[in-house]
């Protein structure tokens, strides 16, 4: 990891920022980091042509009398029986949304041609944890019910997130599986996954992240559990932590190794292995936090991605096996 140099288009965009002066993503009010983050993303996505899908439809996924505001995007072709997917953003539980996060499912959708839940879910620190986690579990348990009708198969129901969202993602199949529900499979991006994470022995390291440094990770437990800081190191809000890996779904695993998070998706997919899930890690060693969404900035970045949808949309048809109308 130590000994592999970023990725020459990603490090030029972390140099330009670095001469525009750009503040850390969690820097100042909450409301401050939204707008300098959609500003920076709508300026990204300005004259790129968005990857295509048949439709892209928003609403609400309502379970035991809770809502949560969803967009379902649906592949391009005949009508026939997909996979479902249910997709949690990233951004540290404070940053993101639907909208900001379009591009990327899209792109989900349309590479691993599936049915895509994107999930709005509640963002901190106006609403900390359990928000975020009872969000996903909702939307989750309203895609299991409503399979049939968003055009997916009821018997592959999967989840998916990136960092924050793949905490999510992680803490919803295990949440399920503790009620003796097993979803088909989970695809963890960056996972987050230990908000009782060691930050100093982080910082000891001298190694500098770019786009994520060990202090936003300090900041985002501060904003995602405020006085609950006391209940890191449980699950939830920390899927590391939980005490049970037997039985969860399958799970594609991709990091990067130029990612303070690095070590905690590595950790997780050893335990999930030592529990007997399948698991299919990637590590892209090139690569910073956030790259997932840098696939139009950098051709590397394009070909993790392209491989972490590929390697998503085989395990879900391995595990269900063909699907026909």
């Amino acid at each position: 990891m130590v000994g592999t140099a970023l990725d020459p288009e990603l490090e030029a965009i972390v140099k330009m920022m670095s001469q525009l002066n750009v503040p850390p993503p969690f820097s100042g009010t909450a409301e401050d980091a939204r707008r300098r983050f959609e500003v920076a993303i709508m300026r990204a996505r300005d004259g790129v042509e968005l990857p295509q899908v048949g439709s892209a439809e928003n609403g609400i996924a309502e379970y035991d009398n809770q809502k949560v505001p969803i967009r379902v995007y649906r592949p391009v072709g005949e009508q026939r029986i997909l996979p479902t997917i249910i997709f949690f953003h990233g951004g540290g539980f404070v940053l993101g949304s639907v909208e900001l996060m379009d591009d990327i499912a899209r792109k989900l959708c349309r590479d691993v041609d599936a049915v895509v839940v994107s999930v709005d879910f509640r963002l901190a620190p106006e609403n900390r944890f359990p928000a975020a986690h009872d969000d996903a579990l909702t939307a989750t348990n309203w895609a299991l019910e409503n399979a049939s009708i968003l055009g997916g198969d009821p018997s592959c129901v999967a989840v998916a997130g990136e960092s924050a969202g793949a905490n999510l993602a992680a803490s919803t199949a295990i949440s399920l599986s503790e009620k003796g529900i097993t979803l088909a499979a989970q695809l963890l991006i960056v996972p987050g996954v230990d908000m009782a994470r060691d930050i100093e022995d982080l910082e000891a390291d001298g190694r500098h992240y770019p786009m994520l440094q060990p202090s936003d990770l300090k900041l985002i437990t501060q904003f995602y559990l405020g006085s609950g800081c006391c209940r890191a190191d449980i699950f939830p809000p920390s899927p590391l932590r939980a005490k049970d890996f037997v039985g969860l779904p399958p799970a594609v695993i991709a990091v990067a190794g130029h990612d303070p998070l690095y070590q905690e998706g590595l950790a997780y997919a050893e335990r999930l292995v030592k529990a007997g899930v399948t698991v299919d890690l990637h590590c892209f060693e090139d690569m910073f936090h956030p790259f997932f969404g840098f696939y139009e900035a950098s051709s590397s970045a394009r070909r993790a991605n392209d491989k972490i949808c590929q390697a998503f949309s085989e395990l879900l048809r391995k595990v269900i096996g063909p699907l026909v109308l």
